[in-house]
C-alpha cells in the first residue's frame, strides 16, 4: 500500500509514503531490538563484566584502578541502554507513522468521493464548495467596454485578449 504522487497517482508533487516500507523498516528494527537485548543489553553486560575488588590487587593503585573501571562499566550499561531506548523508539515511531499513513488514506477514501464525470469531487464539503465558487466567481472578468461573446459584436477579438474567434 503507498501513499502519495508521483507517477502512480495523487495530486502534489514530490510526496509518496510507502506504508509497507515504513512496517519493514520497524519489523527489522524488532528484530534488531531483539537481537541486541539478547546480546548486549545494558544490564546483562554489566552483570557479565564485574570483576571483584581486588581483582587488581591490594594496593592504593590497583584500588583506583577497579574504580575507574567501575565507572566506566556504569557508563558503558547506561550508553547500552540508551542505545536501546532509541532503538525501540525508532521501532514504535516507524509503526505509528504507518498506521497513521493507514488510517489517513482510509478516511481520505472514505470521504472523498468522485463524481459522475470522474473528475470532480461528487460531495464536496460546504467549506470547499463555498471557495471555489468565490475564487471562480471573479476569476476571468471580462474587460470593461468589451461585448459578450454572444452578442454580435464579439466576431472578433483583441490580439492577446485571451478570448477565442466565433470562428475557432
Amino acid at each position: 500500500m503507498s501513499t502519495g504522487t508521483g507517477s502512480t497517482g495523487g495530486s502534489g508533487a514530490g510526496y509518496r509514503v510507502e506504508v509497507d516500507g515504513l512496517r519493514a523498516f520497524a519489523t527489522q528494527v524488532r528484530g534488531l531490538l531483539g537481537e541486541f537485548q539478547t546480546a548486549a543489553d545494558g544490564t546483562r553486560v554489566h552483570g557479565q563484566s564485574g570483576v571483584g575488588s581486588n581483582a587488581f590487587g591490594n594496593f592504593p593503585e590497583a584500588q583506583a584502578l577497579h574504580d575507574r573501571y567501575e565507572q566506566m562499566r556504569d557508563g558503558l550499561r547506561d550508553v547500552l541502554n540508551a542505545l536501546y531506548d532509541a532503538i525501540d523508539e525508532a521501532q514504535r515511531k516507524a509503526d505509528l507513522t504507518a498506521v497513521n499513513y493507514e488510517e489517513q488514506e482510509h478516511e481520505t477514501s472514505r470521504t472523498l468521493k468522485v463524481g459522475s464525470d470522474g473528475w470532480s469531487v461528487g460531495n464536496p464539503s460546504t467549506t470547499s464548495q463555498v471557495t471555489y465558487n468565490t475564487t471562480t466567481a471573479g476569476s476571468h472578468p471580462r474587460p470593461s467596454g468589451t461585448a459578450s461573446p454572444t452578442s454580435p459584436a464579439s466576431t472578433s477579438s483583441p490580439s492577446g485578449s485571451g478570448e477565442p474567434k466565433p470562428s475557432w
